[in-house]
């Protein structure tokens, strides 16, 4: 059964989501955590665990670990003041009709990393929602989004549920 975990923790720095990788690690497969490698695009990934996928994600105030056993991809961003040129570059009319700006910025970036980047832009992946279900560009990837004000995350994955995200202190790593 796949198994998706998103984790954050209100740490303000990239070294809080490799702390973060190693609680989650221990506690959703019970290993130590294996040494973390980049590919030549930059995702990072276990050499030692090729079945076990992750992305980290960080804002000021939050990281943010997903952890699968397939591909997947996780973004949280604060919530602040976006420009206008932003929204136009980033978001359609259509798309800024359904969701807010972070939750597609989140989607786009989350759908970005797990595809490990891509040569089309992360602004050029179109989202939409059909009732309570969110239509990612690749009919095979489920997304989910959360709400954490002031933050906003969401989960990409070839391989759902997308369990809802599990909150961990900075004090608790």
């Amino acid at each position: 059964m796949p198994v998706t975990h998103a984790f954050w923790s209100d740490s303000p720095v990239n070294a809080g989501a490799y702390r973060l990788l190693e609680h989650a690690v221990g506690q959703v497969y019970g290993l130590p955590c294996p040494e973390v490698k980049k590919d030549g695009r930059g995702k990072p990934y276990f050499p030692a665990r090729p079945d076990i996928f992750f992305s980290l994600s960080h804002t000021r105030g939050a990281v943010m670990v997903c952890l699968s056993d397939a591909p997947c991809g996780c973004d949280i961003e604060r919530e602040r003041p976006v420009r206008d040129s932003v929204l136009r570059r980033v978001c359609t009319p259509e798309e800024l009709a359904q969701f807010d700006f972070f939750e597609l910025w989140t989607l786009k970036e989350s759908f970005y990393k797990l595809r490990g980047g891509s040569d089309a832009p992360m602004w050029e992946a179109r989202f939409a929602r059909s009732g309570a279900a969110i239509l990612a560009p690749d009919p095979a990837a489920a997304c989910a989004l959360q709400r954490l004000a002031p933050y906003y995350s969401a989960v990409a994955t070839l391989s759902p549920p997308i369990l809802p995200p599990i909150f961990i202190p900075k004090e608790s790593l």
